[in-house]
């Protein structure tokens, strides 16, 4: 009944479908009661924290089509606007051991399965550096177990290291007939305990062709491993043991509002925002649920409100609407897009992704980051319009570019930034909400978020009516990517 009273109500909350080109500026159009609606509904305690794979999770996808549907927007690539993403739930392995042996001397290493099922195997094992394409062009791993260091020797951090470095890894070496990774972490410097509690307990991953496995191990400094980086290669056995897994099924929910120029509008201008968040824990107290008002509700609306404004005044080129699920558990529905894209990834010239922590400082909004791409310029004035100042990372030592679903755009080569409501630095004011049951909607000033819509749809309007698309920045490490996915 709780399910059915929230449809009803959603129902109920949906604008009369456009038909005419509507008079007022972003400025009018953005109101607080109309922001307010949107986080209060998504944001609600009935919605559950909207855990990837609950029935709650369904509803707030339904209200985001329900939404679309209002506002006029168009079903992307098809008659539907919910874009299937096949998910697996995974059990804890009840056992993972590598028993590494080099010349005689061994030992067993235990550690964190990134990827894979339930698996034995005795193989050569060879050791490959960091596993880059060089390196490995150097080797033969055909066959063999491949021990590697964990992210890359330019690596800026940790969240690199799992979402963009380790994936490629993973993929050079299957594809010369490596049978297994196992990364090797130092023992200093990592957040082991919140890894194992990330991945080591039950995980959600993306259904798609079995890889093979990969492992995180911390025992960079043991013996076999130490031998093993001298004489590049030994013999081992890995283990894992668990659970067959669960189906879930996923769904990112896409439209389209298409252009007013008859040449532009075969680009797009993708907005994106995940509208899932961590659900409930019983073990957090008075308060179990997460009610995930800033992260994501605040993205979420950000893509109704682009919605409600832009089938009213239609700009040169096509706006491509992507809310993503199951961002919180490893980025995938935006992974799973950027490999099943419904509007082609060459056609699609930037995307701003819409995600954060909240926000510590009112004056401001936030980008992640400057000199990344040529639309700094056109993003500054359109925050400037709104009476707010664009302000650019406040931790690069976080690596917090590749910490949310833009990075999936980026490795394909689109253009991207992600963007979020001021923060000045990672306090206490800030972290008093993040990913915890106090974000609700209450504590929210919608005055100032009603300034950084305004100052999101000046943003969109002002990318979709450039005279050129925006580009990655000379000297980006996603600039190679760019200029192959853009190539002529």
């Amino acid at each position: 009944m709780r399910y059915l009273i929230l449809i009803v109500a959603a129902c109920f909350t949906l604008p009369v479908i456009a038909q005419k080109k509507s008079s007022k500026t972003i400025t009018d159009f953005v109101t607080e009661r109309d922001i307010a609606s949107h986080i209060t509904f998504l944001a609600a305690d009935e919605m559950r924290g909207r855990d990837t794979g609950s029935p709650e999770l369904d509803i707030a996808a339904n209200y985001i089509m329900t939404q679309f549907m209002a506002a006029g927007v168009q079903p992307a690539g098809g008659s539907t606007y919910f874009h299937p993403v096949s998910l697996k739930r995974l059990s804890p392995p009840s056992k993972i051991e590598f028993d590494l042996s080099v010349n005689g001397t061994g030992g067993k290493l235990t550690g964190i399965v990134l990827e894979g099922h339930s698996t034995m195997l005795s193989k050569p094992v060879v050791y490959a550096g960091y596993g880059t394409a060089q390196e490995l062009d150097k080797i033969d791993v055909k066959g063999k177990i491949v021990v590697c260091l964990f992210g890359g020797q330019r690596s800026t951090g940790l969240a690199e290291g799992l979402f963009a470095l380790a994936p490629v890894k993973r993929k050079a070496i299957a594809e010369r007939g490596g049978v297994a990774v196992i990364e090797i972490m130092p023992s200093q410097g990592v957040p082991w305990a919140g890894l194992q509690s990330r991945f080591g307990g039950k995980r959600i991953i993306l259904e798609k062709e079995e890889e093979i496995p990969h492992l995180l191990m911390q025992n960079l400094e043991s013996e076999p491993v130490r031998l093993l980086q001298q004489a590049i290669e030994g013999t081992g056995t890995l283990t894992v043991n668990r659970e067959l897994p669960a189906a879930i099924n996923g769904k990112n929910v896409i439209g389209v509002i298409p252009g007013s120029d008859p040449v532009l509008r075969n680009e797009y201008i993708a907005v994106s925002a995940h509208y899932d968040h961590v659900g409930v824990d019983k073990h957090a107290g008075q308060d179990s649920i997460f009610n995930g008002a800033r992260d994501n509700a605040i993205g979420t609306t950000l893509l109704l409100e682009t919605a409600r404004y832009f089938t009213l005044n239609p700009v040169k080129r096509s706006i491509l609407l992507v809310a993503l699920t199951a961002e919180e558990v490893g980025l995938l529905g935006s992974y799973w897009y950027a490999e099943h894209p419904v509007i082609p990834l060459k056609q699609t010239v930037f995307d701003l992704n819409c995600d954060g922590a909240g926000y510590n400082d009112k004056s401001i909004a936030t980008i992640i980051d400057f000199n990344r791409t040529t639309a700094d310029v056109l993003l500054r004035k359109a925050c400037t319009s709104a009476g707010l100042e664009l302000k650019g990372d406040p931790a690069p030592e976080q690596g917090l570019f590749d910490r949310s679903d833009n990075v999936n755009f980026a490795r394909k080569g689109v253009p991207s930034v992600n963007v979020s409501p001021g923060v000045k630095a990672f306090d206490q004011e800030l972290m008093k909400y993040y990913h915890q049951p106090a974000d609700e909607v209450q504590t929210l000033d919608m005055q100032y978020l009603a300034r950084f819509y305004r100052a999101m749809l000046f943003s969109v309007q002002a990318l979709a009516n450039a005279d050129k698309a925006p580009v990655w920045k000379s000297g980006d490490k996603y600039e190679a990517a760019g200029k192959e996915l853009y190539a002529k």
